[in-house]
């Protein structure tokens, strides 16, 4: 069988964004699943027989031929280098759950983050074709995986989510990426950091640097930053999503990078972007489609967003692991805020004392922050979803996440989604207070069912959280409602009765609630649980509460096709907020 090669000096001719030769290694792998099977069942040996063949990116849980099953997958490709290179990195845009990867038969690295961006350094490599080999394991065993536990109500498919590539170092120095940090909003000031793709690299430097295509004008490094003035700049805002690019040459290696000038505060209760109240319309959105699991095309994405903006909304919650980049990149196009939040939901303290998934908390939210820091689009960074916040162990992860966070100079808001709202101990120090509440759907409020006493409880319910924090912290920072509504079967109708699960009860609802929503002057944005329905577990004791395994609080369905609930959100989102 004719093998399929993709070549360094292909891709070079092609023209990248970096220094570092980048080698495209999405395609279709040779492939085997091994059901049931652990990684640790795969480990000793890189060698395998396949027996079919999977797309990469790619979820086989999705396809009918390992539909819902879980194992391991193998996975196996070739590339070929023009000639050797110092050093290479094995970047991976996420998979699921956990990874195992050799180089011509040699490991080079073993991941456990679900959902994140990684890399790993692959050593020298010779001219010629190279082997990579992969085990991708999908298996929720508690023991083993720490960040997704099987009570979790989104599916973790396995396979690659976004793609897999390989960036070549020609040299141990070579400049291998820009981070741009806006410092002053008004006046387009920013502050450059070069980074090296390894050890050795000067600290302080002269370095070529342009913006937007202009000449280059030489520029002092000390410990690898400087500030400079953005020349022409324009803001950055989701009416006005300008985009500027930045080129360093140093040495005879070359670092762009893509960026907006916009800084993000908090004034007055309010949140603020350029110095502006922005108060956020949005929603909860999984990166989810019934047919392609995880690995969502990037004209889904797109589509919505456009659906998004169609409603007047402003932001999106990345619900509940880090985003990918392709996503990112068009939310900064078209202008969209991002809440950006590294993997967990209702942690407990069983895991919140688990001295392995602290650890892995602090990695992959570090990795989070790291990744994503160019992202004009991403003004909030945060972590753990609705976990037991009452508690003393989760109070201090929280805090330990915070400074993990503010360690990386993002100029991000920090937050988490709580929904112990009437205990939690644990927004002493976060930039915003977010919760997620659900009255009259998760509880047994309701007795008359009526639209006034629905409309009663709404807003008492909200009150009395938005007082339990005010009295409990004694400031005037912004809270936002992170999750909230009601789920719909789509097609599902009762003009008459309106009754619980139809889609014009879910409109009734999500209408009297964003009506109430806006009335409160304590409460500074909202994001409706949730964009679209999703996938969640199957045939196990949590189908309670979860039609044909898939959370139906979407307001458009599993292909995106729009309920009710659309237009009346439409109505509400279009209205200005005092």
């Amino acid at each position: 069988m004719k093998k399929s090669m993709l070549t360094l000096a292909a891709v070079l001719a092609a023209g990248t964004a970096c220094a570092l030769g980048r080698v495209e290694l999405n395609g279709l792998w040779d492939f085997r699943f091994e059901r049931n099977r652990s990684l640790e069942d795969e480990a000793g040996t890189s060698a395998f027989e396949a027996n079919e063949k999977m797309t990469v990116p790619g979820c086989w849980d999705a396809m009918s031929h390992w539909y819902n099953q879980r194992g391991t997958g193998l996975y196996r490709t070739r590339f070929a280098l023009d000639a050797a290179v110092a050093d290479a990195f094995l970047v991976v845009d996420g998979c699921g759950l956990r990874s195992k990867y050799w180089i011509d038969g040699r490991e080079i690295g073993f991941s456990k983050l679900p959902w994140s961006k990684f890399e790993f350094a692959t050593g020298p490599l010779g001219a010629g074709e190279h082997e990579l080999v992969a085990a991708v394991d999908s298996v929720v065993d508690n023991a083993k995986v720490k960040l997704f536990w099987n009570f979790y109500d989104f599916y973790p498919h396995g396979g690659f989510h976004h793609g897999v590539w390989l960036e070549t170092q020609r040299d141990p120095v070579e400049l291998r990426r820009v981070v741009v940090r806006t410092r002053d909003y008004a006046t387009g000031r920013v502050e450059l950091e070069a980074q090296f793709a390894g050890a050795g690299a000067p600290a302080d430097f002269t370095a070529d640097v342009a913006f937007d295509g202009a000449a280059a004008k030489p520029v002092a490094f000390r410990n690898r930053r400087a500030v400079l003035d953005v020349p022409s700049f324009r803001p950055w805002t989701p009416e006005t999503p300008n985009l500027h690019t930045v080129t360093v040459r140093q040495a005879g290696s070359t670092a762009s990078a893509r960026f907006g000038v916009r800084q993000v505060g908090t004034a007055d209760g309010r949140i603020t972007l350029n110095g502006k109240p922005v108060y956020l319309k949005g929603v909860n959105r999984h990166e989810s489609h019934y047919e392609f699991g995880v690995t969502t095309p990037v004209q889904l994405m797109y589509e919505d967003i456009r659906n998004l903006k169609d409603l007047g909304g402003n932001f999106i919650r990345g619900s509940h692991y880090a985003q990918c980049g392709q996503f990112l990149d068009l939310c900064d196009e078209l202008g969209v805020l991002v809440w950006e939040e590294s993997l967990g939901w209702g942690n407990r303290k069983q895991q919140l004392a688990d001295p392995e998934f602290r650890a892995l908390q602090e990695e992959e939210t570090r990795l989070m922050v790291r990744n994503s820091i160019n992202h004009p689009c991403v003004i909030v960074s945060a972590f753990l979803n609705e976990p037991d916040s009452e508690l003393p162990e989760c109070r201090s992860l929280v805090e330990r996440l915070i400074d993990v966070i503010r360690a990386e100079d993002t100029g991000h808001l920090v937050t988490f989604a709580c929904h112990r709202t009437n205990k939690c101990i644990s927004h002493g120090k976060t930039d915003i207070i977010a919760y997620n509440t659900y009255p009259c759907w998760y509880s047994d409020e309701m007795e008359t069912g009526s639209s006034e006493e629905m409309r009663a409880n709404i807003r008492g319910r909200h009150e009395a959280i938005v007082k339990y924090f005010r009295e409990k912290y004694r400031d005037n920072r912004p809270i936002i409602v992170s999750e909230t509504g009601v789920k719909a079967d789509y097609g599902v109708r009762d003009p008459r009765g309106r009754a619980q699960y139809t889609e014009d009860f879910q409109a009734e609802y999500e209408k009297i609630m964003l009506e109430e929503m806006f009335a409160m002057k304590d409460i500074a944005g909202v994001a409706i649980w949730q964009f679209t329905d999703c996938k969640t577990y199957t045939r196990t004791k949590g189908m309670r509460n979860r039609s044909y395994g898939v959370n139906t609080g979407g307001l458009y369905d599993l292909y995106r096709r729009p309920k009710l609930v659309v237009d009346a959100v439409r109505e509400q989102f279009k209205k200005p907020v005092k």
